[in-house]
């Protein structure tokens, strides 16, 4: 049945009603789309948000691996430079350059006098028929025994005047020595000398030198194949509170074809210290050839007898301090 409506205001209260009733419909489709439609597109991103975390992730965890590699192999590369530059530090610390071994099945010998103008050698003089004494002053000791074994030496000093005495092995002149090669001087390098002798082609000879300090001037211009001639080198270092970088790159240069199986300290001198360490400033060295010989680990004990002996008789010994030679 129709509602019959009395009068126009309550019509029109009637549609208004209505259309209210219409308005609040829509307004609720409305709201219940917007809301599907957010709630879609929170749904959108989040999903993009996850699969964007997942892809991160897997980015970063090979990010990581790769760094992890890198860091691996950084970590080798630091070592290696590290362990170089350990390396090079104990090559050129003092007590590495001068360090002592033993000679294989030959003992050591001591020639010329009980003190100051003796050295030490080793119990092997096959093949040796010519010797090279630098610095003679007043002390042929050396020199006089080493002719006894049928030994030519030939001897240099341009500070004295002739030598106290002479016999038929002794080849004396009034020269001193040099790196370089000087002109108009008494000077002359070892190569000069060496070629006027007619050593050229020698192997096997002996070189000992005590000049007073140019010993470093000498050894630094002397080729390898000069040193590679004496099979055996008896040096008495001077002044190692010198120019240490030098002295370093000549003890390294000996080092190279020569073994040094003895060390003492000349008492004369004094303690000083070279890059934190102490050693002697005046330092007796023999140096063998290493071609030919089987080297050992250092033994003090086999060096004792008729080895050593104080270079001066009224000042203290050094040579305790060098046992740290034969321990590093």
């Amino acid at each position: 049945m129709k509602t019959k409506i009395n009068n126009l205001g309550e019509g029109f209260e009637i549609f208004k009603n209505k259309n209210y009733n219409l308005i609040n419909i829509d307004k609720q489709k409305c709201i219940k789309n917007s809301k599907a439609i957010i709630i879609f597109f929170v749904l959108i991103i989040s999903i993009l948000c996850l699969i964007l975390e997942i892809y991160k992730i897997k980015y970063f965890k090979k990010e990581i691996k790769n760094l992890d590699r890198i860091n691996i192999s950084l970590n080798h590369e630091i070592g290696l430079l590290f362990s170089y530059i350990n390396n090079i530090k104990n090559e050129s610390c003092i007590y590495q350059l001068l360090k002592p071994k033993d000679v294989k099945d030959k003992k050591k010998v001591r020639i010329g006098k009980k003190g100051d103008g003796g050295y030490v050698l080793l119990n092997d003089f096959k093949n040796i028929k010519f010797a090279y004494s630098f610095g003679i002053d007043g002390e042929i000791s050396f020199d006089k025994e080493l002719s006894e074994k049928n030994i030519d030496i030939f001897m240099y000093d341009h500070t004295i005047d002739n030598i106290c005495e002479s016999n038929s092995k002794f080849h004396w002149k009034k020269i001193g020595l040099t790196g370089k090669k000087e002109i108009n001087t008494n000077l002359k390098t070892i190569k000069e000398l060496i070629k006027e002798n007619g050593h050229i082609q020698e192997k096997d000879m002996i070189l000992k030198m005590d000049i007073e300090g140019y010993e470093w001037e000498t050894f630094l211009y002397m080729s390898f194949d000069i040193l590679r001639q004496f099979k055996y080198i008896l040096v008495e270092f001077h002044f190692f509170d010198g120019c240490k970088s030098i002295y370093s790159k000549i003890l390294k240069k000996l080092n190279k074809n020569h073994q040094i199986f003895h060390l003492h300290c000349n008492n004369c001198g004094k303690l000083i210290n070279f890059d934190g360490y102490n050693i002697c400033d005046s330092l007796e060295v023999s140096y063998v050839i290493r071609e030919g010989n089987t080297f050992i680990k250092y033994n003090e004990n086999n060096s004792i007898n008729d080895i050593y002996y104080k270079n001066c008789d009224y000042r203290p010994d050094y040579n305790h301090w060098l046992k740290i030679y034969q321990t590093l």
